[in-house]
């Protein structure tokens, strides 16, 4: 392979290790910063807690992950950020060795490019959520599990890794790290030369791996918190997927639109590469069918489910990349087409994006620097689906589009900061605040706050959110939350209050207190500070 090649794949590599430090975004990427600061600082790695609340929707791989960084290397955004940058690099490792061995070398680090490279993988991979800790285990696990199943003489080992796998994934998001690959591996029901190998993934030492890394702590949380496994999988898996409970439900096609705008710039040759597939099954070649199968079962089954994120469909990304990484040389004239098509439509875009900010009530000016730099993302990422349609060198036109693409959305993640995190609302209130002052929000929480300013939001006023479980408890329900009584008990007489809130409800909530009370009101991006 060409030096050039090399260059590429070293880009790709270091890519989730730039900018660390940016501002934690709100809401995920703050949270998952501030639980594990919480556990770190206070020493409870069993129960996770979020603003000195019991928070128990998801498991703690994660927060043990960024706990351990915060002890090495002391509280702050580019701490929090290693461990995601670990997983990322080590999912694009997975990538490059899964390929490596199911194909060729190349295929398995042109991959890994491809991965890096791609939209989302690039976003998440600096910005925390629970999905790219799935994503990387899951990966892993899907790859021994074929290593046992297509090289049977490795299954001693390679069983009993899938089973581990499943365990860490099951640890970083639940049920769906063990249902996930059981479904796929199940399919090799359907083929007579596979089944019978299934029965070396059931050997006893794999569910006995998988028992020994995930029981322990949901025994010790049971114990800790009566009803806790009942809270956890019935009520934050069977309602989440199966109910609106979580208002996220969306139309069943949202992710077919979705996935193709996040796998961009490599979309014409993943969907060149799930044209192959069916010819390829008739040949006898079983491997694009196996990375298909998994793409599609984890989109079919985020499809179906009530709760939809855009972060969910990450986990089809790594098995994407490996179908499309064999089509970026041969490409049907089909394929030719839709890359030069959607190559019009960004350009389209671009072309009107700047423009069309003039158009937004409110006027241009918060808008415009954002649809600028927008319209460059999308020219690159035009000019890439060009190259490939035309064979001009693709690889390296798509990676340097989509790594320039993200270096440019983590330069913005800087330049709007005061619209994006509660760092700068958070300095406001640590430049003014004073011992026993207290921190109130109302209609929403800046899970930023307590990170940026090192106390605990006191109350949280018409907002329960993420925080449910706790708000159950009678005591905490009234010492931590309320409504807006607690705005007209304002001000109170021997220390002063900080109220954050959304520009939108600021002269709501000013309007509860008598104006000679406000000593300070200031907008902070997307919100509003009054101190009383």
């Amino acid at each position: 392979m060409p030096r050039w090649f090399w260059l590429l794949a070293a880009l790709a590599l270091t890519a989730p290790f730039w900018d660390l430090g940016h501002p934690l975004l709100e809401v995920d990427d703050a949270r998952y910063a501030q639980i594990p600061r919480e556990m770190a600082l206070g020493g409870d790695w069993a129960t996770p807690r979020l603003n000195g609340l019991e928070y128990i929707e998801k498991p703690p791989l994660w927060y043990w992950l960024c706990a351990a960084s915060y002890k090495a290397f002391g509280v702050g955004e580019a701490a929090a950020r290693l461990p995601l940058a670990l997983i990322a690099l080590l999912s694009l490792l997975g990538t490059a060795w899964l390929g490596s061995w199911l194909y060729d070398p190349r295929r398995g680090w042109t991959a890994a490019v491809l991965l890096g490279s791609s939209l989302l993988f690039f976003g998440l991979s600096h910005c925390i959520t629970p999905d790219s800790g799935l994503t990387v285990w899951l990966l892993w696990c899907t790859a021994f599990l074929l290593r046992a199943l297509l090289r049977p003489e490795d299954a001693g080992w390679a069983a009993p890794a899938a089973w581990a796998c499943a365990a860490l994934a099951f640890l970083s998001k639940g049920l769906v790290g063990l249902v996930f690959p059981a479904a796929w591996a199940s399919l090799a029901l359907l083929d007579g030369e596979l089944r019978p190998r299934l029965r070396a993934l059931l050997r006893p030492a794999g569910p006995l791996v998988f028992l020994l890394i995930t029981a322990p702590w949901f025994l010790l949380m049971e114990k800790r918190h009566p009803g806790f496994l009942r809270f956890f999988f019935y009520e934050h898996h069977v309602l989440r997927v199966a109910t609106q409970k979580f208002v996220r439900d969306q139309p069943g096609f949202v992710f077919l639109l979705v996935l193709p705008a996040a796998f961009l710039p490599w979309t014409p040759a993943a969907a060149a590469a799930l044209a192959r597939v069916r010819p390829d099954w008739r040949r006898g070649d079983k491997r694009a069918a196996a990375l298909a199968a998994w793409v599609v079962l984890v989109t079919a089954f985020f499809s179906k489910s009530h709760s939809k994120l855009i972060t969910y469909i990450l986990p089809v990304f790594p098995h994407l990349a490996l179908l499309a990484a064999g089509s970026l040389e041969e490409k049907p004239p089909w394929a030719r087409r839709l890359a030069q098509g959607l190559a019009a439509l960004l350009v389209f875009a671009a072309a009107v994006a700047t423009p069309a900010s003039h158009f937004i009530p409110g006027g241009a000016l918060p808008f415009t620097g954002a649809t600028a730099l927008a319209a460059v993302v999308l020219a690159l990422l035009a000019a890439a689906l060009w190259c490939w349609s035309r064979g001009w060198q693709p690889l390296a036109a798509g990676c340097a589009a989509g790594l320039l693409a993200g270096a440019l959305g983590l330069f913005a993640a800087r330049a709007a900061g005061p619209a994006v995190s509660a760092r700068d609302i958070a300095a406001e209130i640590s430049s003014r605040r004073g011992r026993g002052d207290l921190v109130y929000t109302f209609s929403t929480y800046l899970q930023g706050l307590p990170f940026y300013t090192g106390q605990r939001v006191e109350r949280m006023l018409y907002w329960k959110g993420e925080l449910e479980y706790a708000a159950r408890d009678e005591r905490i329900q009234r010492e931590r939350f309320g409504g807006t009584e607690r705005l007209l008990a304002l001000p109170l007489p021997d220390r002063r209050v900080f109220v954050a809130c959304r520009r939108r409800d600021g002269a709501f909530v000013a309007s509860r207190i008598p104006v000679e009370h406000v000593r300070f009101a200031r907008s902070v991006g997307r919100w509003v500070l009054l101190e009383y």
